[in-house]
């Protein structure tokens, strides 16, 4: 068995636990998204961080038909699931579904930077921006810390950040960033109100792109994470739904 930690500090640590257990474990001290190439192939690997993209190196030192489990998300929110993936036996790809939800500390090479509000709405100026409303409710939007909306929503809709702000008087904010621009948008949710006023400016219409992603979901009977599943390559990774013949849209 090995393991791969990339702080020198807690590898150390970690072999002197192991020794005094007694425990046959080899620590590498290294950078876990390349693996371990001298002791491939693997039976199984785990990662213990979220992930943003698998590494096509794990996919390469698992044996044909072994399996990887990770926490997988995406960059819309903290949100993760975990996610078995079976390598196929030409060892050309690996697939297979989500199992349920986590949140996990992120890989650092692949934690998001999070958008500096003012560089979006220099001085809170709201109101410059194009004014619609819709008819999402909170409750329906799904802002709870593991909501399979959101993850649905995060699969369709690349390179954006949800905030989700706190409750005040009975209004909500949700705002949205581009991480490839500065677009950006907020819906006000209120209690007891049957619409919600949104604000959006920018190239993209983040608002527009989120609830398109969002009524996908919901027309698909709204599914939980263990219907969506993930299928890695050398060229890539692609979320689907029930079946990796049916990707998830991508929202554009």
């Amino acid at each position: 068995m090995v393991t791969v930690e990339v702080d020198a500090a807690v590898a150390g640590a970690a072999r002197d636990a192991l020794a005094r257990f007694g425990l046959p474990l080899h620590v590498v001290t290294g950078d876990g998204v390349l693996g371990c190439l001298d002791r491939a192939p693997y039976d199984r690997i785990k990662a213990t961080c979220g992930m943003r993209s698998v590494p096509f190196a794990w996919v390469e030192q698992t044996r044909p038909g072994g399996l990887i489990l990770l926490p997988w998300g995406t960059s819309y929110s903290h949100l993760d699931a975990t996610v078995r993936l079976a390598v196929a036996q030409d060892g050309q790809s690996a697939s297979g579904p989500f199992l349920h939800p986590v949140e996990f500390m992120k890989l650092r090479a692949q934690r998001v930077a999070w958008p500096e509000h003012t560089h979006y709405v220099p001085d809170d100026r709201v109101a410059d921006a194009v004014r619609s409303s819709t008819s999402m409710t909170e409750d329906g939007f799904g802002v709870g810390q593991f909501e399979a909306a959101a993850f649905a929503v995060g699969l369709q809709v690349r390179g954006c950040v949800r905030a989700v702000a706190d409750k005040r008087d009975g209004a909500r904010p949700v705002w949205f960033y581009s991480l490839t621009d500065r677009s950006w948008a907020v819906v006000m949710f209120r209690d007891q109100s049957q619409s919600a006023t949104v604000h959006q400016a920018g190239s993209r219409c983040l608002w527009n792109e989120v609830e398109a992603a969002w009524r996908w979901w919901d027309s698909h009977g709204r599914p939980g994470f263990e219907r969506f599943g993930l299928t890695v390559t050398a060229e890539g990774q692609t979320a689907w739904l029930d079946a990796p013949v049916r990707p998830v849209p991508i929202v554009s």
